[in-house]
């Protein structure tokens, strides 16, 4: 659909396409609970008795393996769903995964990960404060490598897979599919769903604000894979914490962390400079076009639909997706009262 196609509907007809939309992403989250949910029973008590009778490291190695298979599947399903849902609807947006990458994509990077790294900083003080000392293993990033074996394979599952399947869906489906409807809603729903997904009350407010990151360089790259870049290298940043901290002393461990997170703020701080400088230089027509030198065509995808936000949140939350907070709701509560027990 074109510009003027857009600009000529009238209001009924564009909140018709906004709650049918909703209804969609609602069954697409239901979607990824049930398979959420699925993946969870296999890899905590079917998966582990399978690969228990078999040798080290064979049975780590096929662990890992399905673990990685599984966890892409939770996402891929709801995905491939959202295309059964939607392929035939006019304004469906396909999810696009040719390469194009924007020139500062290292910039994007440092940015990026100094961003969420300071915001898993107040995450950690807002546990403290609120005293979510029952809440420890819910945090950590994983059970840590032992073997260099291991280590490949904690990249894999841990850094790679995410990286790439999450973003498909929140960034490539979501978000994409969202954007008719204004940049700004596209970015704050997907990253919402995105903390949600997690399914870990101590995590929410780190991932929401990583999916608020994340949409917006979407947003103004318009590259899958500038996100799914920058996803894999700030889930690796976290799976070389785990490992330092298993490699090195007590005493050394949270020296060399400390320097690479000064590394990580100072640099990205500085990109961020750079990057804020080269916009006010390329003048008004690249503010109001794009950003960063990657300008934003003003075709269809990227217009702003008429629709009052008080009618965009309301039908936001339609019945699917009231169903799916409220089961995520129960099960980050469920995770909260087992902690507590144990």
């Amino acid at each position: 659909m074109n510009q003027e196609a857009y600009q000529n509907q009238s209001a009924a007809d564009i909140e018709a396409r906004y709650r049918t939309l909703s209804l969609r992403l609602g069954g697409v989250m239901l979607v990824f609970f049930v398979a959420f949910t699925v993946f969870s029973v296999l890899v905590g008590i079917v998966i582990p008795l399978l690969t228990d009778l078999m040798p080290h490291p064979y049975g780590v190695v096929v662990y890992e393996l399905l673990y990685g298979v599984l966890y892409a599947l939770c996402f891929a399903a709801p995905a491939f769903c959202f295309y059964l849902f939607a392929r035939r609807d006019k304004d469906y947006q396909p999810l696009d995964l040719s390469f194009s990458l924007p020139r500062h994509v290292p910039l994007y990077i440092f940015v990026a990960i100094a961003v969420v790294s300071a915001a898993g900083y107040v995450n950690s003080y807002l546990l403290d404060l609120i005293s979510f000392d029952i809440l420890p293993d819910l945090v950590s990033v994983g059970t840590g490598a032992t073997t260099n074996v291991e280590l490949v394979l904690m990249v894999f599952t841990m850094a790679i897979v995410p990286g790439f399947i999450e973003e498909l869906l929140f960034r490539g489906v979501i978000l994409k599919n969202m954007l008719p409807f204004g940049r700004t809603t596209a970015v704050v729903a997907s990253a919402f769903l995105f903390g949600v997904m997690h399914q870990n009350p101590a995590q929410f407010f780190y991932t929401t604000v990583a999916g608020l990151v994340l949409g917006y360089i979407y947003v103004h790259t318009r590259s899958l894979w500038c996100t799914v870049i920058i996803h894999m290298c700030n889930n690796f940043l976290a799976v070389v914490y785990t490992v330092l901290g298993e490699r090195l002393s007590p005493e050394i461990h949270p020296v060399v962390v400390l320097w690479i997170e000064l590394f990580v703020f100072v640099l990205g701080g500085a990109c961020a400079v750079y990057l804020i400088l080269r916009t006010r230089r390329t003048g008004a027509e690249v503010k109001r076009d794009g950003a960063f030198g990657h300008a934003l065509a003003t075709d269809a995808e990227y217009t702003d639909l008429p629709l009052p936000l008080s009618r965009r949140v309301k039908l936001f939350f339609s019945a699917p997706m009231i169903i799916f907070l409220v089961l995520a709701a129960l099960e980050m509560a469920a995770l909260l009262l087992l902690n507590m027990v144990l």
